[in-house]
């Protein structure tokens, strides 16, 4: 059997506060979102079979919803895998993504992430 790709929900007072996402067994994804300060009912609202299903619902459901818990919602969330040479190549020039490293987003007008920055000094 192949992996899951889930998106879940977490409520508060019958309120959605969160949206995420999980390729792990949800229920141990939710212990540890209890365990670090999210004390929501979490629910299991629809699973994939590709990340990139899994992530364009989940931005699709923050848009749509807004969820108060959400700290990024202004693009697609990454799917922390590791990266192939041909998509790191992909990568260089472009403006969007630390050109040290070429593996985190960078803010408009840097070409190297916080971390690759601080290397630097």
């Amino acid at each position: 059997m192949g992996r899951t790709y889930s998106v879940y929900k977490g409520e508060q007072s019958g309120q959605l506060v969160y949206i995420g996402t999980t390729v792990q067994e949800p229920s141990a994804r939710f212990r540890w979102h209890k365990a670090n300060g999210k004390p929501f009912k979490f629910t299991v609202i629809a699973q994939f079979t590709t990340a990139q299903e899994m992530l364009d619902e989940e931005y699709r459901l923050i848009q749509l919803h807004k969820p108060k818990h959400n700290k990024i919602t202004h693009r697609k969330q990454n799917f922390n895998v590791k990266l192939t040479p041909v998509q790191l190549q992909a990568r260089v020039g472009d403006k969007e993504w630390c050109q040290c490293c070429l593996k985190r987003r960078v803010n408009i007008g840097y070409s190297a992430c916080m971390n690759c920055a601080k290397d630097t000094k």
